[in-house]
């Protein structure tokens, strides 16, 4: 759960960071160098958005509880037929 909480915390900090890059991008001119490289890293911060929308929240501890309990299967189906 702690990644998921960790994962909606950057989230929600990228889009702040996005809304206040495009309020500054938003009053420069059209074609200029300053705005060309603030656009290039609201992409970025797009992009990186995009990434942790997309992620799976699923917590290393939930991942590893999954695993043992896998496994306790697997190893009592292999050994039930002795």
């Amino acid at each position: 759960m702690s990644w998921a909480i960790s994962r909606d915390a950057q989230i929600a900090a990228a889009y702040a960071k996005l809304h206040a890059l495009s309020a500054t991008i938003a009053g420069l001119e059209e074609g200029s160098s300053s705005r060309t490289g603030l656009q290039a890293k609201a992409d970025a911060l797009w992009a990186e958005i995009q990434r942790l929308e997309n992620s799976r929240s699923l917590s290393p501890q939930m991942l590893l509880i999954i695993i043992g309990i896998t496994a306790l299967i697997l190893w009592n189906l292999l050994t039930s037929g002795r």
